[in-house]
């Protein structure tokens, strides 16, 4: 009898143990789905077809977002603001803009904040003119009409370039326009000159040849773009926003590492010649980040906006409600400067 009840507590055990087998078998398998379901479930992310763009360009590339357990679907658009009006029109989840237009829309109520910041620049902004409107210093744009992509970064260049200048604030005829049509506005004729960013102003400069004359400001404006996304979709999921953040980190250290392939890369994701890029990206600082320096510009980017009357009067807001520092923080601490 004894060997009976042996017997059978060997098969209860036996049982027990498969049963357990099979539960984590269970567990494992539904954690897999999961990771399946979020790789078929795409974080929708609005780029432009620019080069500040070029860490979210790469880590779509190299697979680092696949690697983090993420989908992620670039959305191409032509520049930050057309960026930023589909993520208020919520068409994506983020979005990758210059920083003008996110302030301006957050003066404007929307609940945005900065993931990180991906990329910038002071050396890439101009003013392309035509010489045989008379045009050979800044002075001369006095009463010209130049075109310019109004509420954007291009738009803060140059009322920045202008007071450098000393030029009065009604001294040009502004001419709003997208950036897809500068260019060729300045090529035809239909305006004396343009004021914007890379690759927009090699293209103008190229349409003119020996006709146009470039006037840049380096310490005018240091231009920094950023990854933006709803305040209630990064608060409700850190850690996706944690893996969009270490896969950016990813593809920071492999330009590091794997200069002329990431140049490639991004060159082939733009449809840009390889030595066309090369002069535009030697101008960028690609580095994912949060600083302090960057709370201080949009506060006098807050100012020009009011300025401008973009926004009803209003006090100028605290812009760190609007600064997403958890998920950088917690991957590289020494990356957030931001006091808080």
């Amino acid at each position: 009898m004894d060997h009976f009840w042996r017997q059978c507590a060997g098969l209860a055990g036996r049982a027990g143990q498969a049963i357990a087998s099979l539960a984590i078998a269970w567990v494992a398998g539904t954690a897999d789905a999961a990771a399946k379901d979020a790789l078929r479930t795409p974080v929708r992310v609005a780029v432009s077809s620019t080069p500040h763009a070029s860490l979210l360009h790469l880590a779509d590339a190299i697979g680092a977002f696949a690697e983090q357990g993420i989908a992620v679907e670039l959305v191409p658009v032509s520049h930050g603001k057309a960026a930023l009006d589909k993520l208020a029109a919520g068409e994506v989840e983020l979005a990758a803009a210059a920083e003008v237009p996110f302030v301006v829309g957050v003066l404007q109520g929307q609940p945005w904040s900065v993931l990180a910041s991906v990329a910038s620049t002071n050396t890439e902004m101009a003013v392309v003119a035509r010489r045989d409107r008379g045009i050979d210093r800044p002075a001369d744009l006095a009463g010209k009409r130049v075109g310019v992509t109004l509420g954007t970064s291009g738009e803060y260049f140059l009322w920045a370039w202008m007071i450098r200048q000393r030029l009065p604030a009604d001294a040009l005829q502004q001419v709003d326009m997208p950036p897809n049509r500068l260019a060729q506005a300045l090529a035809e004729g239909s305006v004396d000159a343009v004021a914007t960013w890379q690759p927009v102003r090699q293209q103008a400069e190229r349409s003119l040849g020996a006709n146009a004359v470039t006037f840049t400001a380096p310490l005018s404006y240091t231009t920094t773009h950023v990854v933006v996304g709803r305040q209630s979709t990064l608060a409700a999921d850190p850690q996706a926003a944690g893996r969009v953040v270490r896969a950016l980190l990813k593809a920071e250290t492999f330009v590091r590492q794997q200069p002329k392939q990431a140049l490639a890369l991004v060159a082939q994701r733009l449809k840009l010649p390889a030595a066309e890029l090369q002069p535009l990206w030697t101008g960028l600082s690609l580095r994912v980040d949060q600083r302090q320096s960057q709370l201080i510009t949009w506060e006098d980017e807050a100012r020009w906006a009011l300025a401008r009357g973009y926004v009803p009067p209003q006090p100028v807001p605290n812009l760190l409600s609007h600064l997403e520092l958890q998920p950088l923080a917690a991957e590289a601490p020494g990356r957030v400067t931001v006091v808080h």
